[in-house]
């Protein structure tokens, strides 16, 4: 299957590449209907979907009747919100929408869609940059990469920014390949469609500029400009034509910025119509990601550090391991390919790292880069083994990488299976619903969330507010113990003859009993926290436990699929 660059792809790529398509719907198509509305709840199990979800049905006018360009939320752009008002519009118009559940489930479907787009994109950009098969091999990666099977069940924007990521990377190797106007439009249009989905992913336009730099050191490209420049403009000499040169490269290099900036506008034109709400929501995302993430990322350490957990989670430990040695390999050989693509890689590892929230699914645009690299070094190995003329050895080198590419795919398999599983919310709920007395005493850890048992339809939907006041409305005698803040509460109080608590609610704090670098409010959550569990291993026996088997040690946003809910009862 090897291939030279400029080769053509044969009969066989173009099946591989079908199976290999083929392979990734089915991973993101199964179990899509996950959590969403049904008899228990009235939202979905994701805690962020409300948001865009509400969003694109408000544009569609699928709210109030009627439709407006003004998402109302910014903490997001708005091309993706579009794209899922598109979806319903169309849903709606065939009626095929129902209700809120096929609401959430059309804005689902765009997510899958972009997901699969975003394999094929990569084989494509994976082809211009190194060769057929090197982009064969990087589709396959991001095909079965864990974290982005996963996210392509969500409503969220993660997974269709990787889309235009991987254009723009495309096209960024096309201008160090042969820089015409078109590529640098192009390339600069992916760069602000990017950031239009995904605030954070404009940063893949370092490629593209990376790449102009790069590709004018190349004589090719410099006689292919000069060339042209003669060709047009007759009589000129030789420094007129020097002098015009230099400033059709400057030209095309401000191309990038001008048309990254003119497509974000028009995927997100509340940047310019509604300002005062474009620049409440930025403002949001940047304080909520100096600020933290309560306990969930606290104590986690230097976050350059840090980043390597999501990313190993993402790829699969061994595939991560891969794609450092194809960086430093990358750098140590000065290819100009990996060049521009760590023009990308470490301006938006060094924005993540700082950041002081740390979830899994911010270093989906490194796993996408990551692929390409991968695709590059595994083939260079296998054509080193074979221009040396060592079966063996290549024999043992595609043995270990079927080993290692076997391992993520078992581990995507894994994450992809607990999206047809009973719920653990559900089960836990109707459980409660069965044998708990109406009226009774019911204690939480905290105010439900996402992660609790539905026992009302709205129950742990919506912001703090809401969450609140759904709770004065459990048919139980509810006590909150969060919300006790005097010493000895428990023992003055009426006590609950039930508690919920979930892994979400504990797990921080059972990672952080130790640790001494926390801040004194975080170290008052955390001990507060583990004095509630030292409550319920004193005074209560576990009754029931609901988990799909996923386990805690995945990352927080690996998690959503897969809580672990803990009910006790009063000894």
């Amino acid at each position: 299957m090897m291939q030279a660059e400029n080769e053509k792809p044969s009969k066989l790529i173009w099946i591989a590449l079908a199976a290999i398509l083929i392979l990734a719907a089915a991973l993101r198509f199964y179990g899509l209907r996950w959590g969403l509305p049904n008899d228990l709840h009235a939202y979905s199990y994701h805690p962020d979907e409300f948001l865009t979800v509400g969003s694109s049905a408000r544009i569609a006018g699928l709210v109030d009747g009627h439709r407006t360009l003004n998402p109302g939320l910014y903490n997001y752009p708005s091309l993706y919100l579009y794209l899922s008002a598109l979806s319903m519009m169309v849903g709606n118009g065939y009626g095929l929408l129902g209700g809120s559940q096929s609401t959430y489930l059309a804005a689902r479907i765009v997510t899958a869609l972009m997901g699969v787009g975003a394999v094929g994109a990569t084989y494509w950009a994976g082809r211009v940059m190194f060769g057929t098969t090197a982009g064969i091999l990087a589709a396959f990666i991001l095909a079965i990469a864990p974290i982005h099977v996963q996210h392509s069940h969500f409503a969220t924007v993660d997974v269709p920014s990787t889309l235009f990521i991987a254009l723009c990377l495309g096209f960024s190797a096309l201008i160090l390949k042969r820089g015409s106007w078109r590529d640098y439009i192009l390339a600069g249009v992916m760069a602000g469609l990017a950031g239009g989905t995904k605030y954070n992913a404009v940063l893949v336009i370092f490629a593209p500029m990376a790449a102009h730099f790069l590709a004018t050191s190349q004589s090719s490209i410099l006689q292919t400009a000069q060339h042209s420049i003669l060709s047009s403009v007759e009589g000129c000499g030789r420094r007129s034509t020097l002098s015009r040169l230099k400033a059709a490269l400057g030209i095309k290099l401000w191309l990038i910025p001008a048309c990254a900036i003119a497509a974000f506008i028009i995927s997100t034109p509340g940047s310019l119509l509604y300002t005062s709400q474009f620049l409440h929501g930025i403002t949001y995302e940047m304080l909520h990601a100096s600020k933290g993430h309560g306990l969930v990322f606290a104590g986690t350490g230097n976050g350059f550090l840090y980043t390597f957990v999501p990313l190993s989670y993402g790829l699969g430990f061994m595939l991560a391991m891969v794609f450092t040695a194809a960086a430093i390999w990358g750098l140590w050989k000065r290819d100009r390919r990996i060049l521009m693509l760590l023009a990308f890689v470490a301006p938006y590892y060094i924005l993540i790292s700082v950041s002081q929230v740390r979830f899994a699914r911010y270093a989906m645009p490194m796993i996408l880069a990551a692929a390409l690299m991968i695709g590059w070094l595994v083939q260079r190995c296998y054509e080193g083994l074979r221009e040396r003329k060592q079966p063996f050895t290549r024999l043992v080198f595609v043995a270990v990488s079927a080993f290692v590419v076997g391992g993520t795919l078992s581990y995507a398999l894994f994450l992809t299976a607990q999206f047809g599983r009973p719920d653990p919310r559900d089960e836990a709920a109707r459980w409660i619903m069965a044998n708990a007395q109406k009226n009774s005493g019911l204690g939480f850890l905290d105010v439900p969330w996402f992660y609790s048992p539905p026992l009302l339809k709205n129950l742990g939907f919506g912001i703090l507010q809401q969450r609140q006041e759904a709770v004065t409305k459990i048919p139980f005698q509810v006590t909150i113990f969060s919300e006790k803040s005097e010493p000895g509460w428990w023992w003055r109080e009426s006590r609950p003859q039930w508690v919920i608590a979930t892994d979400y609610e504990t797990q921080d704090a059972i990672r952080l009993r130790d640790n001494t670098s926390i801040s004194s409010a975080d170290r008052q959550a955390v001990v507060s926290t583990l004095a509630d569990l030292k409550l319920l291993k004193d005074h209560y026996r576990v009754r029931k436990v609901f988990t799909n088997t996923m386990g805690s040690h995945l990352p927080h946003d690996m998690r959503y699929v897969s809580p672990t809910i803990t009910i006790y009862e009063l000894k």
